[in-house]
């Protein structure tokens, strides 16, 4: 279940810090369904916290059954009653999800825009508008071509090759939501292939968003206990 926390990894090692904004904490509620290449498909319901400056994210998991995730810096915790069942080491990237993106304006070129990299080229295809990325030397061997989707100036589908020239990933970013001035995309979708070509479908809608929520400040962080 790992990528529901992460919608890319690599790409974005040489990301700078991004200017404060005017949206700075966000919750939804969200439901994650995924298919994969054995047969096997998952069901997860719940809400999702994060508060961009503590860069804390925060799944309160309803079902299948009732437990939170909790993500720091570079590290997950699972609970069940504020008890710790498991944790894992991954790479810090919680400034680097949908919800720091979105909080900070960044969404539409999936953030490549703050980091290391360049457009290459631009098309045009019916109603899309393509930019293709030129990739910094220090991952051209695990990723070759990033090209990002835009229609009516929103993130659209951001597509992912490998040294091979075959197609890792794709993202399909839809149905966004409207909040004032800040936009979310309540429907994503990703596809990620395995080594024999075959796909692992994840679909995530999200629903009330609820924005700078300063009432319930016990939601975007959690209190670990001293033992």
């Amino acid at each position: 279940m790992r990528v529901i926390f992460v919608f890319i990894f690599l790409i974005y090692l040489f990301v700078p810090d991004v200017a404060a904004q005017e949206y700075f904490r966000m919750s939804a509620e969200f439901t994650t369904k995924t298919k994969r290449t054995s047969g096997k498909s998952n069901l997860t319901k719940g809400k999702v916290f994060y508060d961009k400056y503590s860069k804390e994210l925060i799944y309160d998991i309803s079902f299948p059954e009732k437990e939170k995730w909790v993500i720091q810096d570079s590290q997950i915790y699972k609970l069940i009653d504020d008890s710790v069942y498991y944790t894992e080491t991954i790479p810090s990237l919680n400034e680097f999800t949908v919800f720091h993106l979105s909080l900070n304006s960044n969404l539409a070129y999936f953030g490549l825009n703050q980091a290391m990299y360049s457009i290459g080229k631009v098309d045009k295809m019916g109603d899309l508008v393509i930019s293709y990325w030129n990739i910094p030397p220090q991952i051209q061997q695990m990723i070759t071509t990033i090209a990002v989707a835009q229609k009516d100036n929103r993130l659209h589908s951001v597509v992912i090759a490998g040294e091979d020239k075959m197609v890792h990933s794709k993202q399909f970013f839809k149905d966004y939501i409207q909040v004032g001035g800040f936009e979310f995309p309540g429907t994503i979708v990703q596809i990620v292939y395995d080594d024999n070509r075959k796909e692992n479908y994840q679909v995530i809608e999200f629903e009330n968003v609820i924005l700078n929520d300063t009432k319930n400040e016990n939601n975007y962080h959690y209190q670990w206990e001293q033992h």
